[in-house]
């Protein structure tokens, strides 16, 4: 009898913590002039709860004891949750944070300062203007990329920066191909090539196993894998992220402009080549070839999207 009752209390309290309550987070982001704002809507009870710490260049954000599940409204930042009541998220560069929490709705509310204060001696002429773009059709030579049939994305993404190139020099700046023809580039050759052309802009092109359009830009990590340290030794791109945050927002509303806002979505990429690039720097991830059709038409309609964003971008850093 007393196993029997032992047996049922065992089974009960296992079922009680497995069927734990887990919370919905919505997580909400926005661009303002001065600040990245990270939002977390859920009950006062669990918003109330939250700890905000900052490790090494990202937001950790704890709910002790408190199962959370994150329903994303199509937020601009990369994030991953690391224990039932953790998530970290993995922003472009920001010179400091404040946390708010409100009401109506509960929220939980980080702004993330983009625009960090320069020294005198770090501190960059004025903008004048986009003069000199690069862009880079990723894979070439035996490296083909994503092929589907007769689609190869080698090809595909020159014949597209072909296009975007004609278009940017129908006005007053340059534009450089990091390769105008079907040949091998080591990344650190793309790197190289941009650099010694002092670009303003770098866009490298791809594309993706997905619908829509990824863009795609830099983190620059103070603490890192011994792994990854050959992406940092040059840290050309650090002193960018303010410029490329306004690239990466002027191609983003461009793109949703002409295609439609789920058409395109925003990720941050941690030690890629993007962190050498002494430029406004961001990869563009176009949908794969079953979502696309690719056409004639198609490209030219993806490249003058980009186009539109490069000029956007001139506008907003000149303001």
């Amino acid at each position: 009898m007393k196993k029997t009752a032992f047996l049922l209390f065992f089974i009960f309290l296992s079922a009680h913590v497995s069927g734990a309550e887990s919370y919905k987070i919505k997580l909400r982001t926005g661009q303002h002039a001065e600040f990245f704002r990270i939002v977390l809507e859920g009950p006062a009870s669990v918003i109330s709860k939250a700890i905000v710490n900052q490790k090494s260049k990202n937001i950790q954000v704890v709910f002790p004891d408190t199962a959370i599940s994150i329903d994303d409204q199509k937020s601009a930042v990369a994030y991953k949750k690391t224990a039932e009541d953790t998530v970290i998220f993995f922003p472009l560069d920001f010179s400091g944070f404040k946390v708010l929490t409100l009401e109506n709705p509960d929220r939980l509310v980080i702004d993330l300062s983009v625009h960090p204060e320069r020294s005198k001696e770090g501190r960059r002429e004025k903008f004048s203007g986009v003069k000199t773009v690069v862009i880079d059709p990723g894979h070439g030579g035996n490296e083909s990329g994503l092929v589907i049939d007769e689609h190869i994305e080698k090809n595909a993404v020159l014949d597209i920066a072909k296009t975007l190139k004609a278009i940017i020099e129908n006005g007053p700046g340059n534009c450089f191909l990091t390769r105008g023809s079907d040949m091998l580039l080591s990344l650190d050759d793309r790197v190289k090539f941009s650099n010694g052309k002092n670009a303003d802009v770098f866009l490298s092109l791809h594309i993706g196993n997905h619908g829509n359009v990824v863009i795609y830009a830099p983190v620059i990590a103070g603490s890192v894998p011994e792994s990854v340290k050959p992406f940092l030794l040059n840290k050309g791109q650090e002193k960018f992220m303010p410029d490329t945050f306004v690239l990466l927002n002027a191609v983003k509303k461009a793109i949703a402009a002409d295609f439609g806002d789920d058409m395109v979505a925003v990720k941050s990429l941690p030690y890629s080549m993007l962190s050498k690039i002494e430029a406004a720097a961001i990869i563009v991830e176009l949908p794969s070839f079953k979502d696309a059709d690719y056409t004639s038409d198609w490209r030219s309609l993806i490249a003058t999207a980009i186009s539109k964003g490069i000029k956007t971008y001139e506008e907003d850093m000149a303001k």
